[in-house]
């Protein structure tokens, strides 16, 4: 304890403030262990800050003291040192009023919580402290040393730590060290040394600068201060500035090269200057050596700040270009600075996005070196135009801006942007719509913005196209169903489709334009089917009403139809010829009935509108109509003959109109050919037409004739003796009727046209029948004849025997047997006659008779057959099953034991148009071959049958149903033509086939139609030589054409043939020959003199004169002789010319 000469001794416990009368403060420190003290001090100060500091450097003391010499309010704390341990340091505060008060507190004012770790950084080269690196413990705490190098951690527990020092300039550097704490221990120093750089700048000015100095240095865009600043004042009297650096290269390899960039700028009180320059280096020359730099400044730093207006908020990240050559951007205040600018008039360009600058022209000089706010001109307004996925025209676009002064165009990218730059000022913009755009019915929205600019860009001004809204209601009848309804354009394009909900529909999105509403159900009646609807800027409403059902008739012919409904509506419809649509206002079930000339199938028919469909309506049969005139009132009838069914009309009732008219009508098919013939049953009456028949075409006919009838003549007659069978013939005029006598020899010929004179004849065979003096009857007189019956051994009839008979006066005849093996020579003169039948297989008992025919007599001769041969029946098929026609097929006889004669016979066949043959004769005794029979020009087709051969036996017997395959050569040739011509002439186009050998005779005849290809029938490959030839109906008085035709040899499988065809419209020309023009003249002629007949009146009167005169002068002469010989002559000569003009 100790005291100043007028202070106290007062002694500090810890943690309390107390009034002390003396002038000594004492305090203690309190550690668990002992500790040194010799680095640890107590700072004692005043409310003043006037500061005492006492320190104690005894080993084991803890106790310090204070001498005061003021009076007051004292505060005391112990201070720590940057080494050792870490303590917990208490504050106490005194008030020192001068008096002996005991100002002992015997509480510690000092407890040890931890220990220090302390340490440094330095340069390997020249040991130099390193500043401002980061040292970190543990990863977790972290310090920076200060510019001795010096770090230090505190408050550390005993125990291992690791210490990092890094820093950013450094990035190849990586140190690292462990130490360890151990308690009692005041010193934990580690010492880490790094490759530094110490560079000496030099910087000489120009001229003498006032005012303070402030530096202001940069290394690699960090802001680093100099170790040393030294000013040296020149002989010129200019300072020069001398500035030291250290700093760390980070170098592990000396072949590294790295490249620093330090900047000094020199700041006075007015005006700024600033040195740069750049420095390459290796590392181990940086490391082992210093570097000196010398920089003059010979400029100023200029400064300035782009604002969005005047007088706005500042515009950050702007370029600010000087002069078009130095370049720099604005901080986040708008601000912009150049370095090392030369006085003089300057040139400044700001360029930011969304702005538009003018261009700036500023005079730097030492006393203007900060410019004033630049703001910009104009400012960029973008618009958008947004099209929907319908829209049917897709730009360009342009959008018209309009301020009070002036109005431009903005044009819109594919991407439906725009943009512009404007001075601030009020605008409107629309967009601006083309001729097409306007068509394709766009429209936008909105119509119109109207905006400001002020001091910001605008960016959100945006147009979308305007779509339209259709909603409508649907008035139903009934109950309306569920309806689609479609919405097209009239300019075209895909429709679009709805569906009406309780007779409510909406189309939405639609583009502006006209369209056409359309009701997608067929099968009602509508007000309207098809609205018209036009969206321009506004929505639409629109309504459909529901009128009747839609009843639809697909009629082959033209006909009416009464209908009924179950609720008892009753009317008729008219059903055209196809389709016909037909609107009833009813709901029910109609039963429809055809009416008419016309009968239909399945009527009548039944439709309701509930499940409606199509009524098909068939015509079947149409009405044919004609009637009867007569003189007299009769049960008259007509006869209808249709194929072979006969139906008889009548008797038939006369007209309420007409009591000698009989009407009458049938209904017949179509196509059906039918002949009407008039009658009675009295037939007493002849009918002009006698008949009549007609194909009826698919329209009723109606009044198709009128027969007249009227009383006919009848021919009575008869044969002596009485003979039926007699043919009577009647011929008159152009007609020929036959009539045959009855029983009594009797006959009526009639009725017949009493205005026709008639000739009568009779005949029948085996008579001689001559004409009596009475008309119409006749006297018979028989004649021999000889009736031949052959039958086999077996009392059967032989048909088809060949009975030759000749004899008489050269008489001869050959007759075949009947069904019933019998036949007769009649008409016969007496005489002797020779009789032989004749058929292959057979042998006939007698061989042959002579026979003597008396006149008039009747001979029987009976002839019997015995079978001596027998014939194979087959046919001739292909591999499909269908008749071969013209093959030739033989038996032959082989050779055997007992029968070698048999190979001396040989029969054949050709089958017929089925493939059917019969081959003849053929022995029991002998073994045949069957086969195809070769030869020149026989069985050209046919490559072989299945089986080749067949071997045959007849053993009494036919052989029948045999059946041979056959194999044909391929020889179809099938040809194809195409026709080169125009379509409207293609209708009247045939095609014709004609072998050359005969060109009269078409074999096909083809009709184009519609389309020039054409295929021709199948055809055999026969070699033979034919032509293809087109022939037109087209009347030669209108076109020019030739007939084309091409030639072919048919001796390949396929063939295609080209012709063309050419036709010429004849060409109207008004010529005019000899005799029209003269016939003009005379016409002329005869005009004038008419109308100047005054004045040539007394011309012609002496003309007249003088000719009468000559003529009476002169002798007669023979006019009359002559005229005809001069006539004859030029008729003569004009047919020599002829003849000779034919001849040429």
């Amino acid at each position: 304890m100790s005291s100043g000469p007028n202070g106290k001794n007062i002694f500090l416990p810890p943690s309390y403030p107390v009034s002390c009368a003396e002038d000594v403060i004492e305090g203690y420190k309190s550690s668990r262990k002992v500790t040194k003290s010799k680095k640890m001090s107590t700072i004692l100060f005043t409310n003043q800050f006037i500061l005492y500091f006492i320190i104690f450097e005894r080993a084991n003391s803890i106790a310090h003291f204070f001498a005061i010499y003021h009076k007051g309010l004292v505060v005391s704390r112990v201070a720590e040192s940057s080494e050792g341990p870490t303590l917990k340091c208490e504050e106490i505060q005194l008030k020192i009023f001068g008096g002996h008060e005991s100002c002992f507190l015997p509480k510690a004012l000092l407890r040890v919580e931890g220990f220090s770790i302390s340490g440094a950084v330095v340069n390997r080269v020249g040991g130099t402290a390193l500043e401002d690196a980061t040292v970190v413990l543990d990863g977790k705490l972290q310090t920076k040393t200060d510019m001795k190098g010096a770090f230090v951690f505190h408050n550390i527990k005993s125990g291992l730590h690791r210490i990092k020092i890094t820093r950013y300039e450094w990035p190849m550097v990586k140190i690292e060290k462990l130490t360890d704490i151990q308690e009692g221990s005041w010193e934990n120093k580690s010492t880490f040394k790094i490759g530094l750089l110490t560079l000496l700048a030099k910087i000489a000015t120009k001229g003498k600068m006032g005012g303070g100095i402030h530096i202001h240095s940069r290394l690699n865009g960090i802001t680093i201060a100099p170790t040393s600043v030294q000013v040296v004042l020149k002989m010129s009297g200019n300072p020069m500035f001398i500035f030291k650096f250290r700093r760390n290269i980070g170098c592990n390899n000396s072949r590294d090269i790295i490249f620093l960039i330090i900047s000094i700028i020199l700041r006075f009180t007015k005006t700024n200057f600033k040195g740069s320059v750049v420095i390459p280096r290796a590392c181990t020359t940086i490391i082992k050596n210093k570097n000196d730099l010398d920089k003059k400044v010979e400029g100023f730093s200029i400064s300035g700040a782009v604002v969005n207006r005047v007088g706005g908020t500042a515009l950050e990240d702007a370029t600010v270009v000087l002069d078009g050559k130095l370049q720099t951007k604005t901080d986040m205040k708008g601000a912009f600075v150049f370095h090392n600018i030369k006085s003089g008039l300057h040139r400044i360009k700001v360029t930011a996005d969304k702005y538009e600058f003018e261009m700036s022209s500023v005079r730097i000089s030492p006393q203007s070196t900060v410019l004033s706010p630049l703001a910009p001109a104009r400012y960029e307004v973008c618009f958008s135009v947004t099209l929907e996925k319908t829209a049917s025209y897709s730009g360009p676009w342009s959008i018209a801006v309009a301020s009070p002064d002036s109005e431009v165009a903005v044009d819109v990218t594919s991407a439906g942007q725009g943009c512009i730059f404007l001075p601030p000022a009020k605008y409107k913009a629309h967009v601006k719509l083309s001729k097409e755009a306007d068509q394709a019915g766009m429209r936008f929205g909105p119509r119109e913005h109207a905006f400001e600019v002020v001091s910001e860009p605008i960016s959100d001004l945006a147009f979308s196209q305007f779509l339209g809204e259709i909603t409508g209601e649907v008035t139903c009848l009934e109950k309306c169903p569920e309806i689609k309804l479609s919405l097209k354009s009239v300019s075209g394009g895909t429709p679009r489709t709805t569906t009406a909900q309780e007779g409510k529909f909406t189309f939405t999105e639609v583009v502006p334009g006209s369209y056409q509403l359309t009701v997608q159900k067929e099968e009602w009646c509508w007000e309207k089917k098809v609205l018209s609807v036009a969206v321009n800027t506004q929505n639409v409403e629109v309504a459909l009403k529901h009128t009747g059902y839609q009843l639809t008739l697909a009629s082959s012919h033209e006909t009416t139809l009464s209908y009924s409904t179950t609720t008892g509506e009753v009317g008729t419809l008219t059903a055209r010829q196809g389709t016909t649509l037909v609107c009833v206002a009813k709901p029910g079930v109609y039963t429809l009935t055809p009416i008419g000339c016309h009968k239909f199938s399945n009527t009548p028919v039944q439709w309701d509108t509930s499940a409606p469909g199509l009524v098909s309506l068939a015509a079947t049969h149409h009405q044919l109509t004609g009637s009867i005139r007569t003189t007299e009132s009769a049960p008259f009838t007509v006869s209808v003959k249709c194929s072979n069914d006969v139906t008889t009309l009548g008797p038939l009732n006369p007209s309420p109109e007409d009591a000698l008219l009989y009407v009458f009508e049938h209904w017949v098919k179509e196509g059906e050919t039918v002949t009407l013939t008039p009658g009675s049953p009295s037939n007493l009456y002849q009918y002009k037409p006698a008949s009549h028949s007609l194909t009826m075409p698919s329209q009723c006919v109606l009044s198709s004739v009128e027969f007249k009838a009227e009383r006919a003549l009848f021919i009575h007659g008869r044969v002596n003796p009485k003979i039926a069978g007699v043919t009577i013939t009647v011929e008159g005029g152009d007609n020929t009727y036959t009539f045959t006598t009855d029983e009594e020899g009797q006959y009526t010929a009639g009725p017949l046209d009493n205005a026709v004179k008639f000739t009568v004849n009779a005949e029948k065979k085996g008579y001689v029948l001559n004409p009596l003096p009475e008309k119409g009857h006749f006297e018979a007189y028989k004649l021999a004849e000889v009736r031949v019956s052959i039958k086999d051994e077996n009392g059967v009839p032989l048909s088809g025997v060949l009975v030759s008979m000749s004899g008489g006066k050269s008489y001869r005849q050959n007759i075949l047997t009947d069904a019933d093996g019998s036949i007769a020579f009649m008409s016969l003169n007496p005489g002797d006659y020779f009789l032989r039948p004749m058929m292959k297989e057979y042998m006939f008992e007698p061989a042959s008779k002579m026979v003597q025919v008396l006149e008039g007599a009747t001979l029987d001769v009976s002839i019997s057959g015995v079978r001596v041969a027998y014939s194979v029946y087959g046919q001739t098929v292909s591999l499909s099953g269908e008749a071969e026609t013209e093959v030739v097929v033989e038996a032959v006889g082989e050779a055997s034991p007992g029968a070698e004669e048999c190979s001396q016979y040989q029969e054949e066949a050709v089958s017929d148009n089925h493939g059917h043959f019969r081959i003849r004769g053929l022995l029991p005794k002998c073994q045949y071959v069957l086969r195809l029979k070769s030869g020149p020009g026989i069985n050209q087709n046919v490559h072989r049958t299945l089986p080749a051969t067949r071997v045959i036996q007849t053993d009494n017997q036919d052989v029948e149903n045999l059946k041979l395959l056959l194999i044909r050569h391929f020889n179809q040739l099938d040809v194809t033509a195409k026709v080169k011509v125009d379509p409207q002439y293609l209708s009247s186009l045939t095609a014709r086939l004609y072998r050359e050998d005969l060109p009269d005779s078409p074999v096909h005849t083809i009709k184009l139609g519609s389309h020039p290809f054409f295929l021709l029938p199948p055809m055999t490959a026969d070699g033979r030589s034919y032509f293809l030839r087109l022939e037109s109906n087209l009347p030669k008085s209108q076109y020019q054409y030739n007939s084309p035709e091409v030639s072919f040899v048919a001796n390949t499988s396929f063939l295609h043939l080209r012709l063309s065809f050419e036709a010429k419209v004849n060409s109207v020309e008004a010529e005019m020959n000899q005799s029209t023009v003269m016939g003009l003249a005379f016409a002329i002629l005869i005009i004038i003199i008419a109308s100047n007949l005054q004045k040539i009146g007394p011309m012609v009167e002496k003309l007249s004169e003088i000719v009468s005169s000559i003529t009476a002068a002169r002798p007669a002469s023979p006019t009359v002789s002559s005229t005809p010989d001069t006539t004859e002559h030029a008729y003569i000569e004009h047919v020599k010319k002829k003849v000779k003009s034919r001849k040429i």
